[in-house]
This record gives structure tokens, C-alpha cells and sequence, in this order.
């Protein structure tokens, strides 16, 4: 299949930590930040039953504006950290830490993306961002020197809403100014990236560099450098 465009999801996806865990990881850092401690597997079990809680497991209304954005944050941050134990005031500090993790500084760039993207723009394909994430999301792909490669990006705290919903992806088919059937999309999380991207008539593609979700049966990539290789570039 011959693609215009190729889309990509942001964390998990460009940037992250190269871990399986790495969105757990950012609870460690953030406890370090507020001079507490706490270990990856007391995240693990604290978030687990967080995530019970209806608002921090429905999939809408949590990165559909700025203000939502930073409110989902710093209170799921806030009840993992009561659940462990972790007591005081501690949305101060976490405000704090919202505004460090949003500028950029604790996300790494995976070693696969650059020269993936760099193989893509050259062939002339126009690339794309579409992610759940906060209005600042352009200037963490700047601070990463990531923003060139990029002739669009639709963030959910700008679109008005979030992923899975159809809505932004539909924004996102727009923004990229051809055929769906000449855009390929590319996440890393099946529920939020891959099936609602389907639904709305894009290839996708995922990202699974740790093997965490065979059981889907999707078609899967470990690695973005595998991708210049299936659209038949060398």
C-alpha cells in the first residue's frame, strides 16, 4: 500500500522513558520530587485501584481541554500517592511537577524515531502527531528537536476531545489533506490508538516495543525503524 501521510501517536509512541513501565516510572520521579518515596510496585498496586475509580478510567472528558488536562494529572497523581500512603498536601507540589513534566524535561526520545522520520521526510511523505496531551505539546517536540519533521499535530487539550474518540481522529484526517486510504496511523496502545483509528477507515499500525499486547492480534512493529521497510523504502 502506497501512503501520502503517516500519523504518529506521542507518548509511548515518539517519546517516553524506554521502559515497559514508563508511565509508572513518572510516580517514582514525581514522590522524589515531593521528598517522599515510593517503589515501582507500589505504584503499580496503588494506581491499579485508582484506575477503579470512574473518573480516572472513563475514556473522555480527562485531556479534551487544558484545564481538564492538568486536572486528571494532578489528581490521579494525588490519589495514587494517598492510596500508597503518601500523606500531606500534596497538590502544591504536584502543580509544580505538572508544570516540569510539561516542558519536556523528564521524556526521552525512543532511538528508533529519528532516523525512521528522517528516512520518511525524505521520501516526501508528510508526517503528522495526534495524541492526548496538553496544550505544551509543541513545544516538548521543540525542546526534542522533533517539531521539523512535523507539517501538522492535533493535541487533544486544543481539539475539544480525546482519544478514542472518532471525533479527533477525523480532525486528524483532515489535517493531513488526503485520502484515508493514503494515511497510515501508528500507536502504541490498541483502546485508544489502533481500534478507533480503524473504525474510522485508516491503516494502523502498533508500536509494541515491550510485546505487551499480543493477545489483540493486531498488526505490530517492536521497533518504528521497521517502518520505512513495509511502505518499501530503503
Amino acid at each position: 500500500m502506497f501512503y501520502d501521510t503517516v500519523i504518529f501517536d506521542a507518548a509511548g509512541t515518539l517519546i517516553g522513558r524506554d521502559s515497559p513501565d514508563f508511565f509508572e516510572e513518572f510516580f517514582v520521579v514525581a514522590a522524589g520530587e515531593l521528598g517522599a518515596a515510593i517503589t515501582l510496585d507500589q505504584v503499580k498496586a496503588a494506581l491499579s485501584k485508582s484506575m477503579e475509580e470512574p473518573r480516572f478510567h472513563k475514556r473522555d472528558g480527562r485531556m479534551s481541554t487544558p484545564e481538564q488536562t492538568r486536572r486528571y494529572f494532578v489528581d490521579l497523581y494525588a490519589h495514587v500517592f494517598e492510596t500508597a500512603g503518601i500523606g500531606g498536601d500534596l497538590v502544591p507540589g504536584l502543580q509544580q511537577y505538572y508544570d516540569r513534566f510539561q516542558d519536556g524535561r523528564y521524556l526521552e526520545v525512543y532511538e528508533d524515531v529519528r532516523p525512521t522520520l528522517e528516512k520518511l521526510k525524505d521520501r516526501g511523505l508528510r508526517l503528522g502527531v495526534l495524541s492526548n496531551w496538553s496544550e505544551h505539546l509543541s513545544h516538548v517536540l521543540k525542546r526534542h528537536d522533533l517539531d521539523r519533521y512535523f507539517s501538522f499535530l492535533v493535541v487533544s487539550a486544543e481539539a475539544g476531545c480525546e482519544k478514542p474518540d472518532e471525533r479527533i481522529f477525523r480532525m486528524a484526517i483532515d489535517r493531513a489533506e488526503a485520502p484515508v486510504d493514503r494515511i497510515l496511523y501508528i500507536g502504541d496502545y490498541p483502546e485508544e490508538d489502533i481500534l478507533p483509528a480503524e473504525r474510522v477507515g485508516l491503516d494502523a499500525l502498533l508500536i509494541d516495543r515491550y510485546e505487551k499486547y499480543g493477545r489483540y492480534r493486531l498488526p505490530s512493529i517492536r521497533q518504528l525503524t521497521d517502518v520505512p521497510g513495509l511502505l518499501g523504502i530503503a
